[in-house]
């Protein structure tokens, strides 16, 4: 059974100089458990997907068309009442910046408390304050710590009440971004653990937004990655990372240095981004692209079956093209 199913989605952003088409005939699903990555650069629309899931686009924004599924309801078509029933409730999101992300006059655990009494008006005070301590367990971080202001928190301990009230009440879909970007490489490597040590434990779905390579490869299943508000390639873990075939995500793996390699490294140049105002014919990577002919100007490229699992959006015969020809 599918839990969320995207079909067609765009998105756009009104602007001075035209509509800024963000994210253009975006589509993907994923069953409950499993863990989705969208890996590109900054600006490509990941983020963008995120808060179109949650109904948060910014006033400027709309969904122009497709729809999302999500158990059964197109949530393209909610409104804010309906919005607010299930934000928070069955769909969270771990925000980028967990300093700002925390009020930092009210005590943390009165924070998490808040999520649960709103979706759960019913249930007793001293429930729900055995539901923050049952959380904050989850997440490992010590009892006498839950009457702290955010203030008093490291930003590792900021991160993890970020999750706590990400899971407060139990989601089915759960959707990170950029959780460890302003976090040291050791508390990244413990937070990105912890995410999948609950993600394990709770048997939550779990879509994980980053521009790191190394930590989608670490967290997610299966990836999407994009490019120009475009998803380019899209498949399981190893077919994508191992086998990439979209002129894209090999420049993308090309850049991504090793320092085991003994060889003369060499990396990809990508100098132009996409017009994502004027839309035109053509692949949006032409510009950047080593394995470019006249038709990738000239017309659009549709998805290639690669195998049952991992498709790109490109021409069949630039697929099978060598880079280094």
């Amino acid at each position: 059974m599918t839990l969320l199913k995207v079909e067609n989605l765009s998105v756009g952003y009104k602007s001075k100089k035209g509509m800024v088409h963000a994210v253009r005939n975006v589509s993907f699903s994923i069953e409950p458990g499993r863990s989705l990555g969208f890996v590109g650069e900054s600006g490509c629309g990941k983020t963008t997907i995120g808060m179109a899931l949650m109904g948060l686009l910014p006033e400027n924004a709309s969904i122009l068309q497709g729809d999302i599924f999500f158990n059964g309801n197109n949530l393209a078509n909610f409104e804010d009442e309906e919005w607010r029933k299930i934000r928070g409730k069955e769909i969270t999101m771990i925000f980028q910046a967990a300093m700002n992300a925390l009020n930092p006059v009210i005590r943390v655990d009165e924070q998490i408390a808040e999520v649960i009494e709103i979706h759960h008006p019913q249930m007793a005070k001293t429930d729900v304050y055995d539901q923050v301590k049952k959380i904050f367990n989850l997440v490992e971080i010590p009892e006498n710590r839950l009457r702290d202001f955010p203030h008093q928190y490291s930003g590792g301990m900021k991160q993890r009440a970020i999750i706590a009230m990400a899971l407060a009440c139990s989601p089915k879909l759960v959707i990170a971004d950029e959780p460890t970007t302003a976090l040291d490489v050791i508390v990244q490597d413990q937070i990105l653990k912890e995410i999948k040590k609950i993600q394990k434990k709770l048997n939550t779905s779990l879509i994980f937004i980053s521009h790191d390579i190394a930590v989608v490869a670490d967290v997610c299943k299966d990836i999407c990655v994009m490019y120009g508000g475009q998803i380019v390639e899209k498949g399981k873990r190893e077919e994508v990372f191992k086998s990439p075939r979209h002129p894209y995500t090999r420049a993308l793996l090309g850049s991504y240095l090793s320092l085991d390699s003994d060889k003369d490294i060499k990396v990809p140049r990508i100098r132009e981004a996409p017009d994502l105002i004027t839309m035109t014919k053509g692949c949006a990577f032409e510009g950047n692209c080593q394995c470019k002919s006249q038709k990738c100007k000239d017309q659009t490229p549709g998805w290639v079956n690669l195998s049952s699992s991992h498709q790109a959006l490109c021409f069949e015969d630039i697929l099978n093209k060598d880079t280094n020809d």
